[in-house]
């Protein structure tokens, strides 16, 4: 074969190669607010013992309605 044959022949793969490339890729940013949780200077009362009684059980149901509101 001779030259120009060739560099014919070894500039064809490469035509068709670049012809199937990729073209440029397109990177979006996106920003998205994250919400972190925090620990609370909350205060909870100390929980009543329960006494197996009536004054207990309303002791508890008292502290019960202060810690869920």
């Amino acid at each position: 074969m001779n030259d120009k044959m060739r560099i014919f022949l070894l500039i064809i793969p490469f035509v068709f190669l670049s012809a199937c490339a990729s073209k440029d890729i397109l990177i979006k940013t996106e920003i998205k607010e994250v919400k972190v949780p925090i620990k609370c200077p909350l205060k909870l009362p100390l929980k009543p013992l329960d006494k197996k009684d009536l004054e207990s059980a309303k002791e508890i149901s008292k502290y019960y309605l202060e810690v869920e509101d």
